[in-house]
């Protein structure tokens, strides 16, 4: 699990680094989409390179992580050649011809490197398994990747809404590649989860950046090889109907759009209003609360096949098909009869974070600090005992860490800054570690280590759902907080590539648990941060005597 955390914090931290960067790029060389009243939602000419910082993310964690093999190979391989063709059709503009030209390519690229196409469909009707030879597998695989590749696409018409559905279907295959012990799949979405996320802050509505095709089009194609992938290997216990469920709400979108536009005699790659988001837009729903609905659906279905992944593959089919019938006799009912909506969009023309429900959630999460601070407090006294008992901080390190924080307490009147923040975060290292460490029993058999990874957990629950329910100008990463980033991401990869001489998986993990708690507990309150500079003082002197007197 460690190796999967580290792998999607590295895409991630390496994503949030590179957004602004681009943006800013974009903009300078014009770059940008502009906008379209008949169909787009934006009304400013918009950067469309986020792409970019998604795949080169992707890529760095993957090399550095994943085992490479040939079906890692494949993907890379594959993945550069559709990543280009995104790239040159954001730059300078590809035709269709040309674009389903380079989708092709990339599948077959894969195809030959990775050897992973598909064989077995699955017993789709009850009759017997549906196995194809490679003639007829292989064309069909091109044909099912393109279908993900522009049902992706299709579906970026909102913000954050293909990222967003991209990370829930990801998440999917993470857990369905742990579960299936296939390391390939499982780091391939970890790494890929932390690129879009890391891009997904700038993307929210209102966005700053698009993914463009270079994004688009690259994770589309990732999410078609990883299905397939899960479901082909020679000992793969999941329905090959699972994954079409988990991409189910794009895939169904835009095969009812292509049809529609072919009944009406169009071309079903005309541009228009008629995917699902633009009716719920219609219906009055506002654009953040249509993004949550898109979203909901998604989760139903991945968690739906990730827990029925087992069943008869028909069985699946048909759930499907009768799940997506239902909905859609659902939204015509709504179209019609718009007024039983009312009661679910009283708060529609008001921002997510001024919502009843969320302002309600929001005074909750308020009143988890207390029991958050209860558990901080029971983490330090684990730390003050494992020093007391296990000191391994060599005093020298202690010492000065503590000379530069009180220097930098009587600095100035503010206590330093945002630099001392620098010494608080060392702090938690070495505390994360003193406990870590130890493996000795304290208290009804269990270790020091175990009580605080129990502590350490339960405090990152309740961080967790306070960051979720956030108001305004919290949670935002400051210089320091970017530092720290950087300096637990090369530590990582350091430790990945041996240069270190030691595994530092651990203690790093738990480091960054450790800080994203303190971060949440002084949020807004600048006597608890004072306090906590205090006490990071008490802790720095208490290891130094322990270390010099021990």
């Amino acid at each position: 699990m460690l190796i999967h955390f580290y792998t999607f914090m590295t895409a991630l931290f390496a994503s949030l680094v590179m957004v602004p960067f681009l943006r800013r790029w974009a903009l300078e060389q014009n770059n940008v989409d502009q906008p379209d009243g008949a169909r787009k939602q934006h009304t400013v000419a918009m950067p469309r390179l986020g792409g970019i910082s998604i795949f080169l993310s992707f890529l760095f964690s993957v090399i550095v992580y994943a085992p490479i093999d040939n079906f890692v190979r494949g993907m890379l391989a594959g993945g550069l050649v559709i990543f280009a063709t995104g790239l040159i059709d954001d730059l300078s503009g590809l035709s269709a011809k040309r674009k389903f030209s380079g989708q092709i390519v990339a599948c077959l690229a894969t195809i030959v490197v990775g050897k992973v196409y598909l064989v077995d469909l699955g017993d789709l009707f009850g009759f017997g398994a549906i196995v194809l030879p490679p003639w007829l597998g292989i064309p069909f695989t091109v044909f099912a990747v393109v279908g993900v590749v522009n049902a992706i696409n299709l579906v970026d018409g909102l913000d954050g809404l293909a990222g967003g559905i991209s990370v829930i279907a990801l998440s999917s295959f993470l857990v369905l590649g742990l579960l299936e012990n296939d390391a390939g799949i499982s780091l391939l979405a970890a790494a890929l989860v932390g690129g879009i996320l890391g891009f997904l802050k700038y993307n929210f509505y209102p966005a700053r950046i698009f993914m463009g095709d270079a994004g688009s089009m690259t994770v589309g194609f990732f999410l078609g090889f990883m299905a397939i992938g899960l479901t082909q290997s020679g000992n793969a216990s999941i329905s090959p109907v699972a994954p079409v469920l988990i991409l189910g709400l794009p895939l169904i979108d835009t095969v009812w759009v292509m049809c529609r536009r072919v009944v009406k005699g169009e071309s079903p790659f005309a541009p228009d209003r008629s995917h699902m988001h633009h009716k719920l837009l219609n219906l009055g729903f506002e654009h953040r609360f249509t993004v949550l609905i898109m979203y909901g659906i998604s989760v139903f279905w991945s968690v739906f096949a990730v827990f029925f992944r087992s069943w008869p593959d028909y069985v699946l089919l048909f759930s499907y098909l009768m799940i997506c019938c239902v909905g859609y006799q659902l939204l015509r009912y709504f179209i019609h009869h718009p007024k039983f909506l009312a009661r679910f969009m009283r708060d529609a023309d008001e921002s997510l974070r001024h919502t009843v429900i969320y302002t309600k959630m929001a005074v909750f999460a308020n009143t988890l600090f207390w029991p958050l601070k209860f558990l901080l407090a029971g983490y330090a006294l684990l730390v003050v005992i494992s020093v007391v008992n296990h000191n391994s901080t060599q005093w020298q390190v202690s010492l000065l860490l503590l000379v530069v924080s009180v220097g930098l307490r009587l600095w100035s009147h503010e206590g330093g800054g945002q630099f001392v923040m620098l010494v608080v975060y060392a702090a938690c290292g070495i505390a994360a570690y003193e406990v870590w460490h130890v493996a000795s029993s304290l208290i009804f058999g269990f270790s020091i280590k175990l009580l605080g990874d129990v502590l350490l957990a339960l405090m990152a629950l309740l961080a967790g759902f306070k960051m979720v329910f956030r108001t305004n100008n919290e949670y935002f990463l400051s210089t320091v907080d970017f530092l720290v980033l950087s300096v637990c991401a090369f530590l990582a990869v350091a430790s990945q590539t041996g240069a270190l001489g030691v595994n530092l998986y651990g203690p790093l993990f738990r480091c960054v648990l450790l800080l994203f708690v303190v971060r949440t507990t002084i949020v807004g309150n600048v006597r608890d941060r004072q306090v906590l500079r205090d006490a990071v003082m008490v802790f720095l002197l208490l290891v130094t005597l322990v270390a010099l007197l021990g």
